[in-house]
């Protein structure tokens, strides 16, 4: 059974402009999937665009490289062979020994500093936004990396503008992303950018994500810090409800779902989640509504309905305690917040 994409309608792109240079930047230690998350999201494009990407796995001395994992990467492209002109540079990331040593000993930010100006656009995958700090290409710029090193990042070059916060950030030609595997969803980003939306939604679904995130989601999403002190089967529970949003989903529903009764299923989950379940279930609900309001031109009542609530009254009522506004100030606020570039939205059928 062939894997590869279907075609995507030609109405929801842009023309792809043949052959762009994708450069992706390794070093010894690098995170394996920082690497293999982007090539892959790039490979899936130039299947459904032909054309549109020529992919290079670039390092300083063209060495074989060994990620942080124990994989090798055979037959990378030294720095001094890519080809002109580079359109796009990602910078992967790795742990603290390995990225300092490609910045001190390899150089690796003094290169970026020389060649990036050349370049249409220059990113990074979690701690590789230490090397483009490091040749001051996001001094004065929002950036954003993983979370545990954001402060790091902040202390080191405090003329960077570090959002905690974000998944990634764009500021101008500059993007960054947060940890490891939101170097997908960048890369998702770059693409849609590029070839529009439906190519970006088709990538996604081929991947088999769960759900493409926005670039102002947090780092640690709710689901996953809910799930942290849970046992497994209410760990299953929290994942359950994320996708079944549209779902009854009162507390005798679920105890009845999960062969509990409802006094007991009520006092498991909010001893072990921390929330109760009706407060759990609403703020799984607004942060889905909030994400199609942005991504979408939906009205009310349908963004409503997809989320789970069952009327736009109860829509807006959640919004005022969640998040203490109503969902159309929401999305004004959040469409005026959005970097330029990232208004491709979900077409209204």
């Amino acid at each position: 059974m062939s894997l590869r994409p279907p075609s995507v309608p030609d109405k929801d792109t842009k023309p792809a402009i043949p052959a762009r240079h994708v450069v992706l930047i390794v070093f010894d230690g690098v995170e394996a999937i920082d690497i293999a998350g982007p090539a892959s999201v790039f490979s899936k494009a130039e299947e459904l665009r032909p054309g549109s990407y020529r992919l290079h796995i670039a390092s300083p001395a063209g060495q074989t490289v060994l990620t942080n994992s124990g994989l090798r990467l055979a037959d990378t492209v030294a720095f001094e062979q890519l080809p002109m002109p580079i359109d796009t540079l990602i910078v992967s990331g790795g742990d603290e020994p390995a990225v300092r040593a490609a910045i001190v000993e390899h150089r690796v930010g003094e290169w970026l500093a020389r060649r990036s100006g050349s370049a249409r656009r220059v990113a990074s995958v979690c701690s590789g936004a230490f090397a483009l700090a490091a040749a001051g290409l996001l001094d004065g710029r929002e950036a954003t990396t993983h979370w545990r090193v954001c402060d790091q990042l902040q202390a080191l070059r405090p003329q960077v503008r570090v959002q905690r916060e974000r998944i990634y950030v764009r500021d101008g030609p500059v993007w960054t992303s947060a940890g490891v595997t939101t170097g997908i969803e960048l890369a998702l980003a770059l693409v849609e950018d590029d070839l529009g939306h439906a190519v970006a939604m088709e990538i996604a679904r081929t991947l088999a994500l769960p759900l493409l995130r926005g670039a102002r989601e947090p780092q640690l999403s709710p689901a996953l810090q809910a799930q942290s002190a849970a046992s497994g089967r209410m760990r299953e529970v929290v994942a359950w409800i994320g996708t079944h949003l549209q779902e009854d989903l009162s507390v005798e529903a679920m105890a009845g779902q999960w062969g509990m009764s409802p006094r007991h299923f009520a006092r498991a989950f909010a001893a072990e989640v921390g929330h109760t379940p009706a407060r759990f279930v609403e703020q799984a609900r607004v942060a889905a509504a909030a994400q199609l309001l942005v991504q979408t031109h939906w009205p009310q009542d349908r963004v409503a309905s997809r989320s789970g609530f069952r009327s736009v009254d109860a829509l807006q009522r959640a919004f005022a305690r969640q998040l203490g506004l109503a969902p159309q100030a929401y999305r004004e606020r959040e469409r005026r917040r959005a970097s330029p570039g990232r208004a491709a939205l979900l077409p209204l059928k």
